[in-house]
């Protein structure tokens, strides 16, 4: 079954989902590319992982409601999103 991110007929979870692995992917290249060494990048690691972290609690949550055909929480989605904002935000403002 081939992947199909761009197409019309792809369900929204898996976008989600899609979205949530990019995230992840970006902010792990960005975690090895910091120094051990420097204090700014002790704190810049650390809002990255956390970045990870919740986009990695935010995928278990939609799959563990898909595995047990359970409705998603539209509330909980976006408590986190709101919260990967505001790590990202936090990143970029505070050193």
């Amino acid at each position: 079954m081939p992947l199909n991110l761009g197409g019309e007929h792809m369900n929204p979870d898996k976008r989600i989902v899609a979205l949530l692995l990019v995230l992840q992917a970006i902010a792990t290249v960005f975690l090895w590319t910091l120094g051990a060494a420097d204090v700014v990048s002790e704190g810049r690691f650390a809002v990255f992982l956390a970045v990870d972290l919740l986009a990695f609690a935010m995928i278990a949550y939609i799959y563990t409601r898909r595995k047990w055909a359970e409705l998603l929480s539209r509330s909980w989605l976006l408590v986190g999103s709101l919260g990967l904002v505001v790590l990202l935000l936090s990143s970029l403002f505070f050193p």
